[in-house]
């Protein structure tokens, strides 16, 4: 092992302390060491300057353990029954005992994930984090779901991540969807933890030639500290259409690694975030264009009422060889109070010459007029408001062709204002 920053934090003593080498295979043990020599990442990292974890996390609760019998039982009771194919893990740990069998399904594979695997060694390499590393570490019992190539799935697979009652742990979870050539797919995300501890997931995404994927990620509670972590790679003609809500979330970092590895690939991505109280949600992506002829664009959408922080960076990197690239990317901030706060950083950094590429950024607050007129109508002024929101966030989710997916986020995000949200940060 390299040697570790100078005086490390009773978290990153925490860690390390908890990282067994012996019994560790090379990938994984080579993954400590990466992330044994950067330590968390603080504001001194540039990537990090708005949401200083290495501050937030001063301790690192204990490495959550495989679920037993009572953990499986606790996490069951969450379930409920929905007409989606499920796989689920508990405290980070792939459970089969939960997960639906999917072995009846033409084209479709579920199985553990191995650390050798190549489309995985081909995805972690081509980001280059702390907490990425970090995962790679620590993480075990991951899952694969395979599309092979040509299958058309009309059904929902939804990835469930919960917890297993037993209290503030880390959670350490990964798993990778592998979609063949010309393949199509349709994949939720619902991320259910409970709000204690520190949890670091990652998902990674491989998007064979002509494939298709729309995938939502649903966050609307989770650990006390979480970082989530997407890596995605598009070969020639691939197609990903990423949204994601998040709501109640105490302390979240959402990363985004997206390469257009192949020519033609298109990558949609978008999330709408409703945050109050404290609660500070932080999107940072970072989108390659790889190869000539591909397209992107980024629409993210932030309500931010009480002392809430959002912060969006988003980076657009187009290499030389990356000729009639086409990239936008847009954030907007809606802000509810006059002590919320909206940190953007949109960055265009393009080395070819035939390209079109653009970034936006704005914060407002509720237009009156607007309100104005709605209570001119007879709509009373909170629930104009609500109306207002709505139709403000909504309109991120709007990427998802997939229609039960997309009506899913809106009725989310529909429910939580009417039930959830502090009107009272309005006035």
């Amino acid at each position: 092992m390299g040697a570790i920053l100078q005086n490390p934090t009773q978290a990153e003593q925490d860690l390390l302390a908890s990282f067994s080498a012996g019994k560790a295979e090379r990938e994984r043990k080579a993954a400590f060491d990466r992330f044994a020599n950067a330590g968390l990442p603080s504001r001194r990292v540039e990537s990090w300057h708005y949401t200083d974890l290495r501050a937030k996390l001063r301790t690192a609760p204990p490495r959550a353990k495989k679920p037993d019998a009572a953990a499986l039982a606790h996490a069951k009771d969450k379930l409920g029954t929905v007409d989606r194919f499920r796989i689920v893990t508990v405290d980070g740990f792939f459970s089969r005992e939960l997960s639906d069998e999917l072995s009846a399904v033409p084209g479709v594979r579920l199985r553990p994930l191995l650390e050798d695997d190549l489309r995985l060694k081909r995805l972690v390499q081509g980001a280059g984090d702390a907490l990425l590393d970090l995962n790679g570490a620590y993480a075990e019992g991951g899952f694969v779901l395979e599309i092979a190539p040509g299958g058309r799935v009309d059904a929902v697979f939804e990835l469930v991540a919960l917890d297993g009652g037993t209290g503030a742990q880390g959670r350490f979870g990964r798993g990778l969807v592998a979609l063949g050539e010309n393949s199509r797919a349709t994949v939720l995300e619902t991320r259910g933890e409970s709000g204690e501890g520190f949890s670091d997931s990652a998902l990674f995404l491989s998007l064979g030639r002509g494939a298709e994927l729309d995938y939502a990620c649903r966050t609307t509670g989770g650990a006390a500290v979480e970082v989530q972590t997407i890596v995605a790679r598009l070969e020639r003609d691939a197609r990903l259409r990423a949204s994601a809500l998040v709501a109640g979330a105490p302390f979240l970092r959402r990363q985004l690694f997206v390469s257009c590895a192949g020519e033609n690939a298109e990558a949609h991505l978008s999330g709408g975030a409703l945050l109050r109280g404290r609660e500070h949600v932080d999107t940072t992506l970072t989108l390659t264009h790889d190869a000539p002829s591909c397209i992107s664009r980024e629409t993210f959408k932030y309500v931010l009422a009480d002392q809430a922080e959002g912060v969006f960076q988003g980076k657009i990197v187009v290499p030389p060889h990356a000729q009639k690239t086409d990239g936008k990317m847009l954030c907007r901030g809606l802000l509810l109070s006059d002590e919320a706060s909206m940190s953007s950083k949109p960055e265009l950094e393009i080395f070819a010459d035939d390209v079109a590429c653009g970034h936006g950024a704005a914060c407002a607050r509720l237009d009156e007029s607007q309100l104005f007129y709605m209570e001119s109508r007879g709509i009373p002024r909170a629930e104009a408001q609500g109306i207002l929101v709505e139709a403000f966030a909504a309109e991120a989710f709007d990427i998802i062709d997939d229609e039960e997916l997309r009506d899913l986020l809106k009725l989310d995000l529909k429910r939580l204002l009417g039930t959830n949200f502090h009107w009272g940060a309005f006035s």
